[in-house]
């Protein structure tokens, strides 16, 4: 497979380098700004540290935040970008109004009967972006359709330009370049500016790469986005998954470890004869047991676990009081085990 390919998988198509400076030529700050970038999706951090690289260079305080949800991505990405979240959008904490801008870079593809672009555009441009912060969008052509509504509801100042000859035919890739509009009640002119860009990027979405200039067309003295500094900092920036050593590392850190040994030391256990129960235990016994400690929850290859669940029962029962028929639904505790292995999770019922 192909290096290209490979990459590819799962819809992750990263930005070539080259394609990159051009994008970066239509991009300016105010010298001495603090500004602070955003990629949710950002492979391997290659295009996001050429970003805030760019950035310092013509002047600005730049501090990069990335996300990535596949791990070895995520771990190259840490050697090079100031903050990563090694997790998913959907499992990371930040800060509202807090970016001065985004590069989108999100996964090619379609779930669950919807376009990633539009899901992953829909969903991170509408509470991180402060007004006036710049979005560049990259994505395939064919894709502007599905976006287009969103695209022009949230943003003004909108261009498109496309990837050069070298790279379009790949994927059709094209960028949006714009400008994060304020939130709020909009006039009668803004309003009709929606509806002719969306129309516009709809329609332009059919047509070939002949629909926008390449990224390579010398405007760029006459085309300029200009990244604000951030209105409001950075203070929430994390992963809420929990990963196995972070655990260890806690528990390590808190000395826990130390207290229980030295808690064991003090005990006088001794062995005593099994004892054999009255009757056959049923599922919540067992389950009681495992939750108290009290069977061994590692078990070679398999995982036990008690569980104890809010079942709901509804019925419909007949009120002699009023005469009439009435639902009525209770609320009881079900206890049961639960098992993982490699083979999936499993109930015991």
């Amino acid at each position: 497979m192909a290096r290209l390919e490979s990459e590819a998988k799962a819809g992750y198509y990263p930005t070539p380098v080259e394609e990159m400076e051009y994008i970066l030529k239509r991009l300016t700050v105010e010298q001495g700004s603090n500004i602070t970038l955003l990629d949710p999706c950002c492979g391997k951090g290659a295009a996001l540290k050429q970003w805030q690289d760019d950035m310092i260079a013509k002047g600005a305080n730049a501090v990069s935040y990335g996300i990535e949800i596949e791990k070895s991505r995520a771990e190259a990405a840490e050697k090079c970008i100031d903050h990563i979240a090694k997790c998913g959008y959907e499992e990371t904490r930040m800060s509202h109004d807090a970016f001065s801008a985004m590069y989108l870079n999100p996964p090619f593809m379609e779930m669950n009967s919807e376009r990633m672009e539009l899901t992953f555009l829909r969903d991170l441009t509408g509470d991180y972006l402060h007004a006036g912060s710049v979005l560049i969008f990259n994505l395939p052509q064919y894709v502007l359709k599905d976006c287009a509504k969103i695209l022009a509801s949230r943003f003004v100042d909108i261009k498109v330009y496309r990837f050069t000859d070298k790279n379009y035919d790949a994927y059709k890739q094209v960028i949006v370049y714009g400008v994060r509009r304020r939130k709020g009640l909009r006039s009668e002119k803004e309003r009709r500016y929606q509806q002719q860009i969306e129309q516009e990027l709809i329609n332009r979405s059919y047509l070939g790469k002949d629909a926008f200039p390449s990224l390579d067309t010398d405007d760029w003295n006459n085309v300029q986005y200009v990244i604000p500094r951030n209105q409001k900092e950075v203070q929430v920036f994390m992963s809420t998954k929990v990963e196995e050593e972070d655990i260890l590392q806690t528990l390590s850190s808190s000395k826990l470890f130390e207290k229980v040994e030295g808690k064991m030391k003090d005990l006088n256990i001794t062995k005593s004869k099994a004892i054999r129960p009255a009757t056959k235990l049923k599922i919540a016994h067992m389950a009681a047991a495992i939750a108290s400690g009290a069977l061994p929850e590692q078990m070679g290859d398999h995982l036990l676990v008690g569980v104890t669940k809010r079942v709901q029962n509804s019925e419909v029962r007949f009120n002699q009081k009023s005469g009439k028929e009435e639902e009525i639904t209770t609320f009881k505790p079900k206890t049961i085990v639960r098992i993982f292995s490699d083979k999936g999770i499993i109930n015991l019922k």
